[in-house]
């Protein structure tokens, strides 16, 4: 199946952000470190949510404010890290096309971001929760996104 975004890569891989970037000798590495800062936001964010989830951290503030108050650093941490993603992906679109870990990351990435938006959205505002419910929303959510970083993280293992 990856077959078929094949030509992708190779249009990214020619195109002048992918020349521009790679005919540079700190943007990548600007890229990154910008990466890995909205990924500490998005992971800190989500880790003081997901241990309220659990009962533990912040107790005294009901999850469905603390999710409120959280929210501008949680999106702010998504924005960026899937905005300097992209720019990575421009950086070395072929190198990725045969990564493994690559393909992993995109597939939990996506598995991440639907999670958070629909199951996830919804045990955080106390609708139809079981007992159990907001405690298994919190281990998956940690798991699929630390999942997305330690794909990323294998990335660099090429």
């Amino acid at each position: 199946m990856i077959h078929m975004f094949l030509p992708l890569f190779r249009w990214v891989d020619t195109s002048w952000l992918s020349l521009e970037i790679r005919a540079s000798t700190w943007q990548f590495a600007v890229f990154e470190m910008v990466h890995l800062i909205g990924l500490t936001m998005l992971l800190g964010s989500l880790m003081v949510l997901d241990l309220r989830l659990w009962g533990m951290g912040i107790r005294r503030q009901p999850v469905a404010d603390l999710a409120r108050d959280l929210r501008g650093w949680l999106l702010s941490g998504m924005a960026i890290v899937l905005g300097s993603g992209v720019l990575l992906f421009f950086g070395e679109p072929m190198k990725l096309y045969g990564s493994q870990s690559f393909h992993v990351k995109m597939l939990l990435l996506v598995l991440a971001l639907v999670f958070q938006f629909t199951l996830f959205s919804r045990v955080i505002n106390g609708r139809k929760n079981s007992a159990a419910l907001p405690r298994i929303a919190g281990v998956l959510s940690l798991v699929l996104w630390f999942g997305v970083g330690l794909a990323g993280r294998g990335i660099g293992f090429l």
